[in-house]
């Protein structure tokens, strides 16, 4: 297979000298010709555009030095090399050509070897600028990408800071909606929680199609996109996006930000949750509590009245007895007060049941108190934050990474 020749334009108004250059560069290179300044920027823009331009200076109508500065102007032309041919060897000549964009000089009578020289070198230079250039486009590419992606994250991490102050579901839902409108997307968000179904959105009130279609795809996988459209799915969260960016670098940087948005968005759900049936559980153990210790009191009063009644009628038994006043004395205090002593003393040790009781109200007040403190910042370490941070620039979101990551 032939190596495509690189191409060589001659822009001279005399047939002896372009017969000179062609017979010296034919075999090696593809040559084109015009006789004047302006035939030759008409080649010159037209692809494929030659490699290299060999520019007499002096010609009619418009000189070398003109027709260059007309190439260079041009941004179709800027990058094509120009190398002048004068019969004049002065330095405001050379001065002449370097201001008009030219990168060499030949001096007439051209010799082949330095024409062939000079050429090869006028490409060389032509393509280690052009690698050069597209080096420092990609270095500025990539920099503008990661000073994009930094703001972008930023999005996702004021999200994770301050959702840890919220406290009910529909406040998440509202905070989810809100981040992701930040990327100026459209969205409608869903958290499920029990049999509750909280919902927010961009344009309230949410359309019933929008949460009907995101109630069926809840359980489908876990990024789905139709068009402009997708579908994120987080456990019992999922959001909808209505207007995904067409640039593919934006589109897979959006998806891998709210990814990460969603995971927190779900752990902080779990917590939400967690922290709901706690509430419940101490409000029911408190509830639970009190009514044991009512029953207690209500045993103890009840049982003090059952033995001062039972000590009454013995009182009153004693006179069919026929006892003397010593002997009723006697089994009185000896026997009937020592049993109902020993009864109430056994009634008054529930008063320790009564502090026991007391106790575990107080602990579980304390575990409530601490668990609503402590699961505002528990969350966020559940989050990769590591893998979040370092991603950028380059990093995409795969649905496999995250299976693994959440399995």
């Amino acid at each position: 297979m032939s190596i495509e020749k690189k191409r060589i334009l001659i822009i001279d108004d005399s047939t002896d000298d372009i017969q000179f250059v062609m017979e010296n560069l034919k075999d090696e290179f593809a040559v084109l010709v015009a006789t004047s300044g302006q035939k030759g920027l008409e080649i010159a823009a037209k692809d494929p555009k030659p490699d290299v331009i060999l520019m007499d200076v002096m010609m009619p109508e418009m000189d070398g030095y003109e027709t260059c500065r007309l190439l260079k102007a041009n941004s179709v032309t800027e990058g094509i090399e120009v190398i002048f041919v004068s019969a004049h060897d002065t330095t405001k000549e050379k001065l002449a050509g370097y201001d008009a964009g030219g990168s060499d000089y030949l001096i007439k009578p051209v010799q082949p070897e330095e024409l062939v020289q000079k050429v090869n070198l006028a490409i060389s230079n032509k393509e280690v600028r052009e690698e050069t250039s597209e080096q420092k486009d990609m270095a500025f590419k990539t920099a503008m990408t990661a000073m994009t992606s930094a703001g972008e994250q930023g999005v996702v991490l004021e999200f994770l800071r301050h959702s840890s102050s919220v406290n009910t579901i529909q406040e998440l839902a509202e905070m989810v909606v809100s981040s992701n409108a930040q990327y100026e997307l459209e969205n409608t968000v869903q958290l499920r929680s029990g049999n509750e179904v909280f919902t927010s959105g961009t344009k309230l009130p949410v359309p019933p199609l929008e949460d009907d279609l995101l109630t069926r795809l809840k359980d489908k996988e876990r990024i789905m996109e139709y068009g402009k459209r997708a579908v994120f799915n987080f456990g019992n969260v999922s959001l909808l996006i209505k207007n995904m960016p067409e640039d593919d670098d934006k589109r897979g940087r959006l998806r891998d930000h709210i990814a990460i948005l969603l995971e927190g968005a779900e752990t902080k759900l779990s917590t939400l949750e967690m922290g709901q049936q706690l509430a419940q559980l101490v409000v029911d153990s408190n509830q639970a509590l009190q009514e044991v210790e009512s029953g207690q009191k209500s045993h103890k009063v009840a049982g003090q009245k059952i033995m001062d009644d039972m000590l009454h009628q013995l009182e009153s038994s004693f006179i069919p007895w026929g006892l003397t006043e010593d002997q009723e004395k006697k089994l009185d205090e000896e026997f009937f007060k020592s049993a109902w002593v020993r009864v109430i003393g056994k009634i008054d040790n529930n008063g320790e049941v009564t502090y026991q009781l007391d106790t575990i109200k107080k602990y579980v007040n304390e575990i409530s108190k601490t668990h609503i403190h402590s699961e505002k910042f528990r969350f966020l370490k559940n989050i990769n934050l590591d893998f979040y941070v370092f991603i950028y620039p380059g990093g995409r979101y795969k649905d496999s990474e995250w299976t693994q990551k959440k399995t």
